[in-house]
């Protein structure tokens, strides 16, 4: 069920630094804070047949998931941390799922090695752009992956705008302590690649800019 692909070993190494003394209760204290993943998840719309690529799988929670919803579909997730990856695979195997899961990133993916030299259908990113260093050049990686008409689906934190001065304070002071940093990159940026006829961008605002919900289809 697991293959390995080259990955950035610092990534890995935070991923691993991070997520390996949580990963077994991680689901169980997420599921209160990560607002948008199951409306995220519903709205991909998978038709039979097409390749649903998840970033950042992590305990394999969201691909049990699509796999209810869409069981005709081929899924991926991708995950650098090993620890992460085991976990996800576990879950796989106790739900009857099946899917490929790789270690690595975005950025060690190609849609030819993945097996669709065309381009994938979906990719998805659900509170991972937060965590890394460059959402932006993230997103430019993920949309390499599809292919015409394929769309980028993402959930993450908000720019918790609305939100009263000092819970978005707060807030962004506890996310800090698990290495999260909500930022606007990963929007601009496909707002900028919109203004170029690069694709359509849809946006949703979810708890007063706590949370987003973004989903951009290449032309």
């Amino acid at each position: 069920m697991s293959s390995v692909v080259s990955h950035p070993a610092d990534v890995a190494r935070r991923m691993e630094r991070i997520y390996r003394p949580q990963r077994l209760i991680y689901d169980a204290t997420r599921r209160y804070y990560l607002i948008g993943r199951d409306r995220l998840l519903a709205g991909i719309q998978a038709q039979p047949g097409e390749t649903v690529l998840e970033v950042g799988c992590g305990t394999g929670r969201n691909l049990v998931h699509l796999a209810r919803l869409y069981p005709q579909a081929r899924l991926i997730g991708v995950e650098p941390s090993p620890a992460m990856l085991e976990t996800a695979s576990r879950a796989l195997q106790r739900h009857g799922v099946d899917a490929t899961l790789l270690q690595g990133t975005a950025e060690s993916l190609s849609a030819t090695a993945l097996g669709r030299p065309g381009g994938l259908d979906h990719v998805l990113f659900s509170y991972v752009l937060s965590m890394i260093d460059e959402p932006a050049a993230a997103v430019d990686r993920a949309l390499a992956l599809l292919r015409p008409g394929g769309i980028l689906h993402i959930v993450d934190f908000g720019d918790l705008a609305d939100l009263p001065p000092s819970a978005a304070s707060l807030l962004r002071t506890w996310l800090r302590w698990f290495e999260v940093d909500p930022r606007p990159d990963a929007g601009r940026r496909l707002v900028a690649l919109t203004a170029t006829g690069t694709g359509t961008l849809t946006r949703q605002r979810l708890g007063r800019g706590y949370a987003e919900l973004l989903q951009f289809r290449l032309a």
